[in-house]
């Protein structure tokens, strides 16, 4: 049976139809001579060693001064673009920050935060943070141990890290966040492979939604229009752990262990 191609403009070029194909019997003018493989079966790791990369993996902040390797950090940025996109929009951008631009990073972001303490932590507004915003009420001593650190010329919001990776995407696109943080997270666990570090920047993440567009472009070095949804520091730990401890869940009890039992048998 001769294949037939149907509705041609609608393709989105996500490769599913030569990928599929174990004849080699179909050609795609986006996926030339050497942009198709054959699946190495034996490279995919099992099902308990993949478990076993996800249950040892931490946010290691004992970040050196040793350089990441460089083929790490390459295999690093690809394994953040293999991850899938919304309709295959492939709109996710990675920028790698190093040296002076992750002190700027830092500068601004332990300012922002130094700024709000003063504004939520003055003696005439402190008793209505501490009754409204208890969290934040409650984390203004981790803010001022941040900011001797700072001071004493520590990178306390970034970690220390030797590398900081932006996940960008167009300010106005739906699927930004989702789209980022898929992109994140296969990073992650490839930087986890390589024994690199790797930290959330939640805290950097949400000084830059306060700060303008212009200026959040001009300090991450993102095109004009794109958005940050994730940051992630990196580098060489001092040590690694030889151990990892249960997590709790407390949607796991003893009727979903007997169901899950039930369904191996």
């Amino acid at each position: 049976m001769v294949p037939v191609v149907r509705r041609a403009g609608n393709c989105i070029q996500c490769g599913h139809c030569v990928d599929v194909c174990e004849a080699d019997a179909l050609r795609h003018s986006a996926f030339g001579p050497g942009q198709i493989h054959l699946v190495r079966k034996e490279l995919i790791p099992s099902p308990e060693s993949l478990m076993e990369l996800m249950r040892s993996r931490r946010s290691n902040r004992t970040i050196t001064d040793k350089p990441i390797p460089d083929r790490a950090m390459a295999d690093i940025t690809e394994a953040a673009y293999t991850a899938p996109t919304s309709e295959n929009s492939r709109k996710v951008l990675v920028t790698v920050l190093e040296g002076p631009d992750i002190q700027v990073v830092e500068d601004t972001t332990m300012k922002f935060f130094l700024r709000l303490a003063g504004v939520l932590m003055s003696r005439p507004v402190r008793p209505l943070t501490k009754l409204l915003l208890r969290d934040l009420y409650n984390e203004a001593a981790e803010l001022y141990r941040f900011e001797r650190k700072w001071k004493a010329g520590l990178r306390p919001c970034t970690c220390n890290a030797r590398a900081l990776m932006v996940f960008s995407a167009p300010k106005k696109y739906d699927f930004g966040w989702q789209d980022c943080n898929m992109a994140y997270q296969n990073a992650s666990l490839m930087a986890e492979a390589h024994g690199v570090s790797q930290i959330y920047m939640g805290l950097v993440q949400m000084a830059f939604r306060f700060i303008s567009q212009r200026r959040t472009e001009q300090l991450l070095h993102l095109p004009s229009g794109h958005k940050p949804f994730a940051l992630m520091a990196l580098g060489m730990p001092a040590f690694y752990y030889p151990k990892y401890s249960d997590k709790p869940n407390p949607h796991y009890n003893e009727k979903t262990k007997l169901a899950a039992d039930a369904s191996d048998s």
